[in-house]
């Protein structure tokens, strides 16, 4: 797709004369040096290298005049490679990110949910010369994920990983000591039939599959199907995501498969309770996991062309040709500043049993729209970033953590918090499954700290762990409302189907951070085998200052807002689990007073005033920090969660230390 010829073909005199300007107003000719904002890095002794950042608006740059009539011919760069990507960035009123980096590639994206996440790179090949100084190479990436190139990258990123010294983190038990899962796909033979096999409890090297089910038909293993499927599975016959997941294992010089809905017989609830309560190892112990990222069900191949870069003439001030790439790619590599792991883009990454496939695995290819990924405990690599760095990875989370622990501080539940508040956003088809699909992510929790975990909470942690927040999407979001089956008692996060937060303190709040309540008992009921997994009643009984106060419902502007009332102080905000509703309490068929309660869809919401009790549950210096509960519809001495408040110490001056049950 090239420029227009009258970007290609400009005089000479009219290059010469717009050589002699100043840099353009809008994208200072592509050039990180020499802007009031560019920040020079020292990356040797001999040079330092500039990088700029320029956020222009998409208005302004859509009415740039043609180069020929004047305008900026790097300008026009960017137009052309925002035209072949961005379809109607023009008519949008948003900002361009435009990242330049000295001798490296351009890098510009647009805010806004519409391209959230995407990005164009715009770069020059190695075997051609820069068109302007500043402009640097990037990595061929193959137009195809199942091409020579991707397999020989992956198979470097595992055989790098498993022989290099370095990776201590990675290196897994004997193979002796490893028990296999219970059915392995045997896939290893191209003359052979693939088919199930009873692993007897025996040790094999596998590849596992981390995939969405999606909403269309899936094969799987079910009680009477299991024999066939043990005998012949013709390869034709098999989903198209699991035919590529077969390719990849023979292409890695693997036999065996283990994919979870042919490796467990979906129609017995006790084989998926026992096989599931050990997805934490059957991941961990996998030789690299599969991560079909940018495939929506089994229908969606990963072996699959790429988004393919387009081409851009350009001519110099001297009229001399070059040809520029631009290709589009997905904002996927970790933030060093921040500390966070590779951010891969997909389907895939939006469903919560995932979220631990990806911790607790050793090793992950991620197939995505524009690249391979790949993460181990150590290090990171990517098509377009092929060097081995020692990036934080998804799969290094909690030995990092576990590493980090120091005698005032535990970077477990630091690592337990961030994994709840990623885990929170994704999505679940079966609700039921909110503990059993984080089960194994605790187990690894458990086995490093020793606590108790109470269906989401943790005893050692328990201040901390009571404090989340839930952060509702929009006023108008059904998931702000009560679940009508229970799933979990009140005071965790899983009761509900929002994202949650934790507030993280700095280091001086840390250390001035004091839990008021004292943990007197607790009690749970598992429902299956998993002891980690589904509950059918759990309880807290806990000993700190508690005060009554009035709960206060109001509408502004479409949005409801909570307020607490408790004398001798201002009103004060709280943060509501959901949205909330007043209800009488009834004992022997009598009305006796009132309460708040999570509402339920079902339920017309009004404003109100009714009583609630407040526990302060840790202080941070001048402030204490709490739970809003309301009588439980099982009557006092049970309160429920209704949401979380800060205030300063004086509201908790007068308060009573009583002994609270919460469920």
């Amino acid at each position: 797709m090239p420029l227009p010829k009258s970007l290609r073909r400009q005089t000479a005199s009219s290059s010469a004369s717009q050589t002699r300007r100043k840099p353009c107003r809008i994208c200072h000719n592509l050039d990180p040096r020499s802007h009031p904002s560019s920040v020079y890095h020292t990356e040797s002794s001999k040079e330092a290298t500039a990088s700029l950042t320029l956020v222009l608006d998409a208005l302004s740059l859509s009415k740039t005049k043609d180069p020929a009539e004047g305008g900026c011919r790097f300008c026009g760069v960017l137009i052309h490679a925002l035209d072949a990507f961005f379809e109607g960035w023009r008519g949008c009123r948003q900002r361009i990110n435009v990242d330049l980096k000295e001798k490296g590639s351009i890098k510009v994206g647009i805010d806004g949910d519409k391209w959230k996440g995407e990005l164009v790179e715009i770069y020059t090949t190695s075997a051609s010369r820069a068109p302007w100084p500043t402009l640097g190479t990037a990595h061929h990436i193959p137009a195809n994920a199942g091409s020579d190139d991707t397999f020989d990258f992956a198979r470097r990123c595992v055989q790098d990983c498993l022989t290099n010294p370095k990776h201590v983190a990675c290196k897994l038990p004997s193979k002796s000591s490893i028990a296999s899962p219970k059915r392995l796909l045997d896939v290893g033979r191209i003359a052979a039939p693939i088919r199930l096999i009873d692993t007897q409890g025996k040790s094999f090297q596998y590849v596992t599959l981390s995939h969405c089910w999606g909403s269309g038909h899936t094969l799987t293993a079910t009680k009477s199907n299991w024999q066939k499927l043990a005998s012949n599975i013709r390869f034709d016959a098999l989903p198209p995501l699991f035919q590529d997941a077969i390719i990849i294992t023979r292409q890695l010089g693997l036999r065996y498969l283990w994919i979870d809905s042919l490796c467990i017989i979906q129609d017995s609830v006790r084989d998926w309770e026992t096989e599931s309560s050990k997805m934490g190892a059957i991941y961990e112990n996998s030789y690299v996991t599969i991560s079909a990222t940018n495939s929506g069900d089994g229908g969606a191949r990963c072996l699959v062309d790429r988004w393919k870069p387009i081409k851009i003439d350009y001519e110099n001030t001297t009229g001399k040709a070059f040809v520029i790439c631009a290709r589009r790619m997905l904002e996927h590599h970790p933030d060093l500043k921040e500390g966070h792991p590779a951010r891969p883009m997909g389907p895939l990454a939006t469903r919560a049993w995932v979220l631990q496939e990806h911790v607790l695995s050793t090793r992950v290819l991620h197939y995505t729209a524009t690249e391979l990924l790949f993460e181990c405990k150590t290090s990171y690599r990517c098509e377009c970033l092929p060097s081995r760095k020692a990036y934080p990875t998804t799969p290094a989370l909690i030995p990092k953590a576990i590493a980090k622990k120091s005698k005032t501080h535990d970077p477990v539940w630091d690592a337990w918090h961030h994994m709840v508040e990623q885990y929170s956003k994704r999505d679940l088809t079966v609700p039921g499954d909110k503990l059993p699909a984080i089960s194994g992510i605790a187990a690894k929790i458990k086995e490093a700290t020793g606590s108790s975990y109470i269906a989401g909470v943790w005893k050692d942690n328990l201040a901390a762990d009571l404090l989340w927040s839930a952060s509702p999407a929009s006023s108008s979001d059904s998931n702000r409302y009560a679940m009508d089956a229970y799933r979990a008692p009140s005071f965790s996060w899983t009761s509900l189907n929002v994202p949650v937060t934790y507030y993280t303190p700095d280091e001086e709040e840390r250390e001035a951070f004091r839990s008021s309540i004292i943990l007197l008992s607790s009690s749970i009921s598992a429902t299956g085998l998993n002891p980690l997994g589904a509950v059918s009643q759990a309880s807290l009984k806990l000993r700190g200052p508690t005060v009554h106060a009035l709960l206060s419902a109001s509408q502004r502007d479409g949005i409801w807002e909570y307020a607490l009332l408790i004398k001798g102080t201002s009103a004060i905000s709280i943060s509501p689990d959901c949205l909330l509703v007043e209800e009488d309490i009834t004992v022997d068929a009598s009305c006796v007073g009132k309460t708040v309660r999570r509402a339920h869809a079902r339920n017309e919401l009004s404003s109100f005033k009714a009583p609630v009790m407040c526990i302060g549950i840790a202080r941070y210096d001048s402030w204490t920090s709490g739970l809003v509960l309301g009588i439980s519809k099982r009557g006092a001495p049970i309160w429920e969660r209704l949401g979380t408040f800060a205030a300063g110490i004086e509201a908790f001056q007068k308060a009573d230390e009583t002994t609270t049950q919460i469920a």
